[in-house]
């Protein structure tokens, strides 16, 4: 009886501690099935590469993960976006929809990038409820998986181009509609992004 006991005791602890990491995190994208021009928008500038495409080896998250691979002349740009106000209406692949999300609960984004140690950067675009984009620079100097946070503090008003149709006020308007990768200062290479997640605001960080 006694061992019963510790066992039903081991069960509780490890369910509580297995359930409660989820509640504190929502998984917005994992690139699950088919990518391509109908469920990513994606695209680069005249004289310039990239290739989307499931990846089943290198994944973190399900089944697969989202590889770029990309060539990217001077002054060129590309991009790659999911989710909602995207001109490639199939990319509303979010497993959460903006409007279902308590988005005053949340005050970072999280997500996992394949580095190659390039030197190069990863702009992580979102824009927000008015269109207005906003950007979180990553730095490729690291290799392999790792978790990237981006806290919502942390974005700035992108300055170089925005949607003629965007409110351009400067204030992060939620509901966020989508996010977007955008590889710079390299002129090839190869990355892949996995695990999309918001995270909810520690207690340690509420009064």
């Amino acid at each position: 009886m006694k061992y019963l006991h510790l066992f039903l005791m081991a069960v509780l602890i490890f369910f509580s501690n297995s359930c409660s990491k989820p509640g504190n995190e929502i998984l917005l994208d994992s690139f699950e099935g088919k990518l391509n021009h109908q469920t990513v928008d994606y695209g680069a500038s005249i004289g310039s590469s990239l290739k989307i495409e499931a990846e089943k080896q290198l994944k973190v998250c399900g089944r697969q993960s989202m590889k770029m691979t990309y060539s990217l002349a001077r002054d060129g740009y590309m991009w790659a976006a999911r989710g909602y106000n995207i001109d490639v209406k199939g990319a509303a692949r979010w497993l959460v929809k903006p409007t279902d999300i308590q988005w005053e609960e949340f005050d970072r984004f999280s997500l996992y990038m394949y580095g190659s140690n390039s030197g190069g950067v990863v702009n992580f675009d979102i824009k927000d409820a008015g269109g207005e984009m906003w950007r979180f620079v990553i730095k490729d100097d690291f290799k392999g998986w790792k978790e990237i946070v981006c806290p919502f503090s942390s974005f700035f008003v992108r300055k170089d181009w925005q949607p003629s149709s965007a409110e351009r006020n400067e204030l992060l308007d939620f509901p966020i509609m989508s996010f977007q990768f955008e590889p710079r200062g390299t002129t090839k290479g190869i990355y892949y992004f996995d695990c999309v997640k918001l995270l909810k605001i520690s207690k340690e960080q509420t009064p």
